[in-house]
């Protein structure tokens, strides 16, 4: 299934149109559909496509050797192979044609990389001498995160300059995931995505026919498939002592968001524990969040979440309990997470509805310059909206079984007094899940309170 990649399609397909010579980086964690979008762009194009492995580096000039005769047609060199990746691109110079477009993608990069460690500056020293003026369009492409930032993105790579164009290719959000759960119902979607998160290939595994207990029991309680053993790999491939990590990404998922919390928990010193934060922000697994009327840089309020939905329910209920699973206590560990799966959610829900407001401008009354959650000692408001013009949105995301009352909308106009310094009209809204009282409803439409349910249909309750 291909959904929701059309801009990048988009940006390749424009760069192929020109003459110009292209050296194209795409990059994103593993399963995030990166070969598929490289499998529809060159489709219908020449190209020569070859996906680099763990095999040996005279394997891999044997396999490339072998496409490159396929592809021009050359019997010589299909009987005797190039011996090292500086002929590779000597001879690709030599055959290509300036009225003919050609495509070639290594895929997996960093594996060819770490077989022949020499290979960036041997595409340097070709795109230098002669690639740049030939009608190439060449991609590199890559799924250990750290590897393409720090060795083909970095100025320390001998690539960089080079690079015509980059494309990271992220997870899924809520609404774009959604179009891959076509058949289940709105509000069963957020159970099935704040668990497998936004990677298509774990939403390609979930069997709609069955409930989100059923598909976590079978992917991801089983040791033969894909998820059970996917956080050690990722984890194992990107970092070099996972072992402090996983402990860090623990603390977090219990609730330790804070440094010093983090610190304590994990007996690791409060420098080591920064330097690994940082890691795992760049790696887009954990993000730091501020209150919103906060510079990040500046703010002591700063607490660290897991931003992935897969990690994160990974940490909070697997990783602590493998040894039950491995002994077939599923069960054990399933009466945990429904009792504490609500819970859970309501963090998921919570980030759905602040990408929903990014995502539909026009549900907000007037132009934000900035939004987020705000939280004190005292006081926690889930959403807040500010403008310079003195607007301000107050909003609380309510993910429970009962619909929403009146003392939810007086708890948060009574907040408004915390920001009568930064605004002076105020304005609100309240997503629910199991939808709202009558007398909100009749309340709400009178003073132009936005109410909003998990159809997320802003003019439901208008």
């Amino acid at each position: 299934m291909f959904i929701n990649r059309q801009k990048e399609l988009q940006i390749l397909n424009d760069r192929y149109t020109k003459s110009k010579a292209e050296m194209f980086i795409i990059y994103g964690r593993r399963r995030v559909g990166k070969t598929e979008l490289i499998r529809h762009f060159i489709n219908g194009k020449p190209h020569v496509y070859y996906m680099a492995d763990l095999r040996s580096n005279e394997e891999q000039l044997e396999i490339v050797s072998n496409l490159l005769a396929e592809y021009f047609d050359d019997k010589i060199l299909s009987e005797q192979h190039l011996k090292n990746w500086d002929l590779v691109f000597t001879y690709i110079e030599s055959r290509l044609e300036s009225d003919k477009r050609f495509v070639f993608v290594i895929d997996e990069f960093p594996y060819l990389v770490n077989v022949s460690s020499s290979l960036p500056s041997i595409i340097q020293k070709h795109w230098d001498s002669r690639l740049k003026k030939k009608n190439i369009f060449l991609i590199l492409c890559g799924s250990s995160m750290s590897f393409m930032e720090k060795e083909v993105l970095s100025y320390k790579s001998p690539l960089y300059g080079r690079r015509t164009g980059q494309i990271e290719v992220n997870p899924f959000n809520y609404f774009q995931a959604s179009e891959m759960l076509d058949g289940i119902k709105e509000e069963k979607i957020l159970e099935y995505y704040g668990v497998f998160g936004g990677i298509p290939a774990y939403l390609e595994l979930i069997d709609q026919s069955k409930s989100i207990w059923q598909n976590i029991e079978e992917q991801i309680f089983q040791s033969d498939r894909l998820l059970y053993n996917e956080v050690n790999f990722l984890l194992m491939q990107e970092l070099r002592t996972p072992r402090n990590y996983f402990a860090i990404l623990r603390a977090i998922a219990l609730g330790r968001t804070k440094i010093n919390d983090i610190v304590q928990f994990t007996g690791l010193e409060r420098g080591v524990v920064g330097k690994y934060l940082d890691n795992l922000i760049n790696l887009k697994i954990v993000e730091r969040k501020v209150p919103v009327t906060e510079q990040p840089h500046k703010s002591r309020r700063g607490i660290y979440i897991i931003s992935d939905n897969y990690f994160r329910f990974w940490f909070r209920y697997i990783y602590p309990r493998l040894t039950y699973i491995e002994e077939g206590r599923t069960k054990f560990v399933m009466d945990i997470i429904k009792k504490d799966f609500t819970s859970f959610l309501s963090v998921v829900f919570e980030n759905v509805c602040k990408e929903f407001l990014k995502k539909n401008l026009v549900v907000i009354p007037f132009e934000f310059t900035s939004i987020g959650s705000y939280w004190d000692r005292d006081n926690e408001i889930d959403i807040v909206a500010l403008s310079n013009q003195g607007d301000i949105l107050l909003g609380e995301c309510k993910y429970s079984n009962k619909k929403v009352g009146m003392d939810v909308l007086e708890n948060l106009i009574s907040k408004s007094s915390l920001f009568k310094d930064k605004g002076k009209n105020f304005h609100y809204i309240i997503f629910s899940k199991s939808g709202f009282t009558d007398n909100l409803i009749e309340i709400a439409q009178k003073q132009k309170v936005i109410l909003l349910d998990t159809d997320f249909d802003y003019r439901k309750f208008v």
